[in-house]
């Protein structure tokens, strides 16, 4: 069971919970593995976005994975936060529901991956966030960062948030590829050469790791970790 995060929407929490996926499938029946979106906003966009294609996190991993039971427990219409969303639909998100939910499938599943939305600071509702999600779920966390300029201070807010939380955060991951889409390094953040913006990205995830003391890891190694332990 794993709870995945990033410092941001849009990092790429999708792609690597269907990467988590097809690693812990090396290892168990893809039978008993699920994967869990408690909250989902922003289901029906088309109307916001005009023709660029939209799907909803668990519909992204339906295609991907389409052998993998997929679940959701809340399900709203504007992409926005939950809270937001949510009141937009006269609904108030229940932690409680999410963890009955979560129960539940901890019955037919060894290993669910629980993807969270946007940020661990993110409110559900008047009083909650989504770190609080991951609390109430007793699930060791990952955190996806993005190789931008600015990535330590948000990747550091993020853990001291985490920690103020008291998570277990398990692991970082870089989210240097997503899909077949690479993330463009900002302006500010190139140099006279390749090798010496590798560089200055090596001394940003060196700096991350000194000041929080979690480690930048792969799929496979976070995968290994959870299954060791």
């Amino acid at each position: 069971m794993i709870f995945i995060t990033a410092t941001d929407t849009g990092v790429g929490k999708t792609f690597f919970s269907q990467k988590i996926i097809e690693a812990v499938a090396q290892i168990i029946d893809r039978r008993y593995i699920a994967y869990y979106k408690p909250i989902q906003c922003g289901k029906d966009a088309k109307e916001l976005f005009g023709n660029i294609f939209y799907e909803a996190d668990y519909q992204c991993i339906e295609r991907a994975c389409p052998d993998i039971d997929t679940y959701c427990t809340y399900e709203f219409d504007f992409p926005a936060s939950p809270d937001y969303a949510s009141s937009l639909e006269n609904v108030t998100v229940d932690i409680n529901k999410i963890v009955l939910d979560f129960e539940k499938l901890k019955l037919d599943y060894k290993f669910i991956v629980v993807e969270g939305a946007g940020g661990l600071a993110v409110p559900i509702n008047s009083t909650e966030m989504i770190s609080d999600v991951a609390k109430a779920l007793n699930l060791a966390t990952v955190l996806i960062t993005k190789p931008v300029l600015g990535t330590i201070n948000q990747t550091l807010l993020s853990i001291e948030h985490a920690k103020a939380k008291g998570l277990n955060i398990q692991a970082l991951i870089l989210a240097e590829v997503c899909g077949n889409v690479e993330f463009e390094i900002q302006q500010d953040f190139h140099r006279t050469s390749k090798a010496m913006e590798a560089a200055q990205l090596e001394a940003s995830l060196n700096s991350i790791e000194r000041f929080s003391g979690i480690k930048f890891r792969t799929v496979a190694e976070v995968v290994q970790a959870r299954f060791i332990s």
